[in-house]
């Protein structure tokens, strides 16, 4: 049996249940690029000059996700494959700022709630990754098919399916995350100094 390995990255839903019958095993590692800033405006700029990229865009923070496969064919009657296993290796990054004491109490509180937001966000994708390699376990632990080369082919186009169809999870999710981003107080508070400081400039 081929191994099919993926590294995906998702910027900062339904995500699909994980069954007991088919559950992945996954570790979580977290990460951190350090930002500093005085107040909420520089904060927020560190993360946009420091953030990850994903897919060459800027980001507040990214999950990765490593798969590995294993298995081995059992030629009988028909094909199927035996022992198969998903594992996923997750690496959450995310910002920190070297020293919150230096914000003023308003903009620290702010901050924090921004950080478990990412936190939270990241962790939905990591859900959502979950909910997908569950569905792919348990088809490819389904297949029977008369010889194992068609075996092989069947679950790698469930792999090349699942990437498609799960990719599609984290874009919508994405999406409907983006009114709750610019909703978020640690954001309001640093668009709104920003249009006081335009007009105050311009009124001068």
């Amino acid at each position: 049996m081929r191994f099919w390995n993926v590294v995906a990255s998702i910027v900062l839903a339904c995500a699909m249940p994980v069954t007991a019958m088919a559950k992945p095993t996954y570790t979580t590692k977290y990460a951190y690029y350090s930002i500093k800033g005085e107040n909420a405006e520089e904060v927020y700029r560190a993360m946009l000059s420091r953030g990850p990229r994903v897919n060459g865009v800027k980001a507040y923070a990214a999950t990765t996700a490593t798969t590995t496969q294993g298995g081995h064919m059992a030629q009988g009657q028909s094909c199927r494959i035996e022992d198969y296993k998903l594992s996923l290796d997750f690496v959450i990054k995310l910002p920190k700022i070297r020293n919150e004491r230096v914000l003023p109490a308003r903009d620290r509180k702010r901050w924090q709630q921004f950080a478990a937001f990412l936190k939270k966000h990241e962790e939905q994708h990591r859900a959502i990754w979950l909910g997908c390699a569950a569905d792919l376990e348990r088809k490819v632990k389904s297949i029977r098919l008369k010889n194992c080369a068609d075996a092989d082919e069947r679950a790698r186009k469930l792999w090349e399916r699942m990437r498609a169809s799960c990719s599609k999870k984290h874009n919508a999710f994405d999406t409907a995350e983006q009114k709750r981003l610019m909703k978020h107080p640690f954001v309001k508070l640093v668009y709104n100094r920003k249009i006081r400081a335009t007009r105050a400039a311009y009124a001068e």
